[in-house]
């Protein structure tokens, strides 16, 4: 081997974190752009659509079904040099970044050993999700911009620092629905760990007040900001829709049959359920203040949610998802759950996205369905092992 060989090898080894990382962007990027083309119907029938009424009329009426702060958001993209398709996507892989050097900073931060290792595996995993690729530089989607606040949330609620944690969790609030999936877990740990008051709810309201300023000075009300959540939980009357939970195997092939008594059931099935995990943590005395605990329930609530409540979309499942791959790094046992987790919508999305369904969505449910059951045995486990004072 040549000495200057020899000096190249030594640089590389020597600078491997900063080389890895920036051929984990490289790639991750060039993966984005290759999906850049590609027109989804929900771009076609909407998007493309909105991209142009809001160049035109502005943010002073509502256009679409997004809330405020994302059409202030494109209203501004409108104004620079890019296609609009592009616009949103390159706002949603912005987000994508974001989130993975958010995740990575967790895992580092939460990490006892290969700190620097770790949060690097972590922001590459997430980085390079086949969900979140798809779900921003191909569908054209938003979930990582509130995704992205919810987990920081979630991360400040961890780190005891509630007031900007519920200041977080407004601003992913502000701009999807979904996030309140978020929210059962954080009553769990108003109860469990009584360090807060459940006044710091109000600043939900108020953040999305604020992000939504513009919108207010341009002529729009504050109830604008709640229509527009309302309007969104009446326009598909469906229990489940291409999203793999419990209701395809008891329901018709679409998810409209009986779907009044389904909804009440699966509803009240969801707030039973939650309950029970509630009163498990509260009579096991945990308060949550251990990382693997901590997040193991946050997992446990947002699978209930998605699994267990009704009017399901293949891209509900989002966070669970980000978030079981960073879970992975604080307990290895969550491997399988993060897999499978992360599997089974790449079915869904594939059916939507290319008209191809590589495996029937009831075995995906029944799939879907035994990791949780197993997933929350093991967690019970845990909270029988590892009593919290």
């Amino acid at each position: 081997m040549i000495k200057a060989e020899k000096k190249m090898l030594d640089f590389v080894q020597k600078n491997s974190s900063v080389l890895f990382l920036l051929a984990v962007l490289v790639i991750g990027c060039c993966m984005r752009i290759a999906g850049f083309h590609f027109l989804s119907n929900d771009a076609k029938k909407y998007l493309l659509k909105w991209y142009d009424k809001i160049a035109v009329e502005g943010i002073s009426k509502q256009v679409g079904n997004y809330n405020i702060p994302y059409q202030i958001i494109i209203y501004i993209l409108t104004k620079l040099p890019l296609k609009p398709l592009h616009a949103y996507k390159v706002l949603s892989c912005a987000f994508d970044l974001g989130m993975a050097c958010l995740g990575g900073l967790m895992v580092w931060a939460l990490s006892e050993k290969e700190k620097v290792f770790r949060g690097i595996m972590a922001f590459t995993l997430v980085f390079c999700s086949p969900i979140v690729i798809l779900n921003s530089a191909v569908w054209a989607q938003c979930d990582s911009i509130y995704t992205f606040f919810g987990i920081a949330a979630l991360l400040l609620l961890f780190l005891e620092k509630y007031g900007l944690s519920f200041v977080c969790l407004g601003l992913a609030f502000a701009f999807k629905l979904q996030t309140a999936f978020l929210v059962p877990f954080f009553l769990i740990c108003y109860v469990c760990r009584k360090k807060f008051s459940i006044l710091n709810f109000l600043l939900i309201p108020v953040t999305m007040v604020v992000m939504s300023l513009p919108g207010l000075l341009a002529g729009r009300s504050v109830m604008d900001i709640l229509k527009i959540y309302t309007v969104q939980t009446n326009t598909y009357n469906k229990v489940y829709m291409n999203f793999p939970n419990i209701y395809t195997l008891i329901t018709d092939v679409d998810g409209s049959g009986h779907y009044p008594m389904f909804r009440k059931l699966a509803i009240l099935m969801t707030i039973l359920l939650l309950g029970c995990g509630l009163y498990i943590c509260l009579s096991k005395g945990t308060r949550l203040l251990s990382a693997k605990v901590f997040w193991g329930v946050v997992i446990w609530s947002l699978y209930t949610c998605n699994l267990f409540l009704p009017n399901m979309h293949e891209r509900y499942a989002y966070v669970l998802e980000v978030i079981s791959i960073l879970y992975c790094f604080i307990t290895p046992v969550s491997v399988p759950l993060a897999v499978v987790v992360n599997l089974l919508p790449v079915f869904t999305y594939g059916s939507y996205l290319f008209k191809y369904r590589a495996v029937p969505i009831t075995v995906s449910s029944l799939i879907s369905l035994a990791v949780y059951v197993a997933f929350s045995c093991w967690l019970y486990s845990r909270l029988q092992e590892n009593r919290e004072k």
